[in-house]
C-alpha cells in the first residue's frame, strides 16, 4: 500500500527528530528515524498491524517506548496522521488533525 504523510505528520516527526539531535544526540536521532521507517515498510506491507482507537477513530502503533504513530486505513492508501509523545497529555480526536 502507498502511503501518504500529512502536513502534521511530516512536522511531528521533524519535530521529534530534532528534539532527538538537539537534546539527546546524533546517534538516537538516526535510530528514531530507522525505526520509522522500518514501522513504515511493515504497515505498508500489512496495514492492521497498528491497534484501532475507536475513541481516535484510527490506528496506533508504537514506534519506540515514547512515541505512538497514528495512520488511517483508506483502499489503497495509509494516511500518516501524526507523531505522539506518549509522556504528553493523551490526545484527543481534536488534537490529530
Amino acid at each position: 500500500m502507498k502511503i501518504v504523510w500529512s502536513t502534521k505528520a511530516n512536522y511531528t516527526f521533524y519535530k521529534t527528530r530534532d528534539y532527538l539531535i538537539h537534546y539527546r544526540n546524533n546517534e538516537i536521532a538516526q535510530k528514531f528515524v530507522n525505526e520509522v521507517l522500518l514501522i513504515l515498510n511493515l504497515i505498508s506491507k500489512n496495514p492492521l498491524l497498528g491497534k484501532f482507537r475507536n475513541d481516535l477513530e484510527c490506528n496506533e502503533i508504537l514506534i519506540s517506548r515514547h512515541i505512538s504513530l497514528y495512520y488511517i486505513i483508506n483502499k489503497d492508501l495509509i494516511h500518516l496522521i501524526r507523531f505522539h509523545d506518549n509522556r504528553q497529555k493523551p490526545l484527543t480526536i481534536l488534537d490529530l488533525f
